[in-house]
Formats: C-alpha cells, sequence, structure tokens
C-alpha cells in the first residue's frame, strides 16, 4: 500500500466508521473520540477496530489501543505503519 497523508488516512477512517455506524454523517476530526459519537459503543469500538485493521492491512496490539486518545492518535499510528511497510 502507497505511503498516505494524515488526512488522507482521516479520510478513510471517517467512512470506515461512517459504514460501520451506517450514519453517513459523521465527521471525524483529529481531536474525536469516541464518546462524541452518539452509537459509539464498546461493541461498535471494537468492529470499527476491526474495519480499520482489515481496511489498512495492519494489527494494532491491546496496549496500542489503550495509548490511543483521540482518532488522530490511531490515524497517526496508521501513517507510520502505512509508511514503514511502503518502503
Amino acid at each position: 500500500m502507497p505511503a498516505k497523508t494524515l488526512d488522507q488516512v482521516l479520510s478513510e477512517v471517517t467512512q470506515l466508521v461512517r459504514d460501520t455506524l451506517r450514519d453517513p454523517s459523521i465527521q471525524l476530526q483529529y481531536e474525536t473520540t469516541a464518546k462524541d459519537v452518539k452509537e459509539w459503543d464498546s461493541l461498535n469500538h471494537i468492529e470499527i477496530v476491526v474495519a480499520v485493521e482489515k481496511h489498512f492491512g495492519i494489527r494494532f496490539n491491546f496496549a496500542e489501543l489503550q495509548r490511543f486518545k483521540n482518532v488522530g492518535q490511531m490515524c497517526d499510528s496508521i501513517v507510520k505503519r502505512v509508511s514503514a511497510a511502503a518502503q
């Protein structure tokens, strides 16, 4: 997979969250947390993580997932992983 910018990853993650939660009006920002999105509960969180992992061809470990404070931090991690894989 070619390297991606943070904006590209955030856009793709936003679409994955919209698809998973079946809500096309969701707008994610760097600072967005699960608490900011009404439908984003613990069960949907797992579905979102799986969708993100599958889409980008990556796997997060549990400790990583615990460290993410917002969507942006997850996207930063995706950018790093995809960039490293592209080299």
